[in-house]
Formats: structure tokens, C-alpha cells, sequence
């Protein structure tokens, strides 16, 4: 199990991984893959909503009448998405110079787990996701925590070529809550988080889960990029909990 935690211009929020499932707290509006970011593909859809051969009604439509670059190309109905995905992949580059390719070979097998990995997995509920109000225990532990300790946060570190998140542009920080340097941190507070948040999601999932890891308070600014992925495996069940933020407008999650 992993307990993790985000936060965006103070967005945070608890993810929890554990081995036997697959649970995210969140909702966005419904499209396929390829279309908010690159996930089986190395480039997202282009195929934008407005073009002409998108402007009729599906009964009309002559399969023989679409531009030949659109055709099995989900629509777009975000924009255009691949400009912004383009400009985070430079960023990486520009950041590592000479060994930017370090950046291209981690986003190359980025998309190749998001292919292939749900192919090895079993499906433990018909949606994938809920929504549900934390559990009021989890959440007083974590809120806790932070308030006590969100002067303390640090950057985090990335290992070079790193594609996970935009910290060459909007540097995501840190505090561990197994650290015993933090105001009420250490094995006590890991041991009581995982066992609060273990009955709601073994109860969701219908199964018997056991701890993986747990890492700890992520903060993310503004303009901070999370990258579409799938965790490692055994980490096949997780949860956000959004804990505290201070934002102009939602930051969404892309399920």
C-alpha cells in the first residue's frame, strides 16, 4: 500500500496504493485515451471536434470523406492538447542538455506501462473509480500533520530525465510523514493511517489488502504537471484525499 500525498498551490491530497485494487477518489469528464494527454500513443488525438468531417451526423458520415491522418483517431474535444505536451517535453530537455535523452527514453516507457500494464490486471469493481467522503479518522491524522508541519516542506528531488511531473518548471515539495523529524512523524502516524484507511478500501474492493509503502505530503504549485501513468505493480489500488488547498480554479484529475 501506498499513501501518498498532493497538493497544487496547496492542493493535497492522499494517495493510497495498495496490492490487490484499483481506487481513485476523483472524477473529470468522460473521454478515451490519447485524448488529455499521450497514453497508448506517443502523441495525443488531433482529430479536433470542429473540423468539418467531425460537423455531421453519424448516419451521413463517409468513412471514405475523412482525411486519411484522422481516420480511428478518437475526436478531440479538449484543444489542442499536443502544443502543451510538446512544451513539457522540451522543458525536460532544455533542463538536462546533454543527456535531454534521458527524457525521451523515460517518456517512451511511460507510455509502453500505460499500454501494457491494465492488460495484467484483474478488475475488482465494474466503474475502476469512486467518490466518497474521506474517512473522518484518515483525514484528522493527515490535517494534522500538515498543519503542524507545512512550514517545513523541501523540494523534491527528481532523478535526471524524469517525466512524471514538470519540476524543471514548477518544482513539487515534500514532507515525509515517516520522517521522525517532522512534528508528529514517524512509524506511530504511518501505522495509524494505514490502518484507518485500510477497512474503506478493502471494503470497496472486496479484498484483503496488505501495505506497499507509503511516502508523504507532495505539494504542487501552480502550473505543476502530474503525467498520466500507471503505478508499478504490486501498487494496484490507491485513493486520493484532497486535504487542503488554496486555488483560482479546480485541479482536475484525469482518470
Amino acid at each position: 500500500m501506498i499513501l501518498q500525498f498532493k497538493s497544487g498551490t496547496s492542493l493535497l491530497s492522499l494517495f493510497v496504493v495498495s496490492c490487490s485494487a484499483a481506487i481513485v477518489l476523483a472524477q473529470s469528464p468522460e473521454y478515451g485515451v490519447d485524448i488529455s494527454y499521450p497514453m497508448h500513443y506517443p502523441k495525443v488525438s488531433t482529430n479536433y471536434d470542429y473540423l468539418p468531417s467531425n460537423n455531421r451526423s453519424s448516419s451521413n458520415v463517409d468513412v471514405e470523406s475523412i482525411p486519411e491522418e484522422y481516420r480511428g483517431m478518437p475526436i478531440q474535444p479538449l484543444g489542442d492538447r499536443q502544443s502543451l505536451h510538446d512544451h513539457y517535453m522540451q522543458g525536460c530537455r532544455d533542463k538536462y542538455g546533454e543527456r535531454a535523452h534521458l527524457c525521451d527514453t523515460n517518456e517512451a516507457v511511460r507510455v509502453q506501462m500505460t499500454l501494457r500494464q491494465p492488460q495484467s490486471m484483474k478488475n475488482y469493481t465494474k466503474m475502476g473509480f469512486t467518490k466518497i467522503r474521506a474517512p473522518e479518522l484518515v483525514f484528522s491524522l493527515i490535517k494534522d500533520f500538515w498543519e503542524k508541519n507545512r512550514e517545513r516542506q523541501t523540494e523534491e528531488r527528481w532523478a535526471t530525465g524524469n517525466i512524471y511531473t514538470n519540476h524543471w518548471e514548477h518544482p513539487s515539495h515534500f514532507i515525509n510523514v515517516g520522517d521522525p523529524e517532522f512534528e508528529g512523524g514517524g512509524k506511530t502516524l504511518k501505522k495509524h493511517i494505514w490502518d484507518a484507511a485500510r477497512s474503506t478500501i478493502e471494503e470497496w474492493t472486496g479484498q484483503k489488502l496488505v501495505e506497499c509503502s507509503l511516502y508523504g505530503i507532495r505539494i504542487y504549485r501552480e502550473g505543476a504537471v502530474l503525467a498520466s501513468h500507471v503505478d508499478r505493480l504490486p501498487l494496484v489500488a490507491s485513493a486520493i484525499i484532497n486535504v487542503d488547498q488554496d486555488v483560482d480554479e479546480p485541479w482536475y484529475v484525469s482518470l
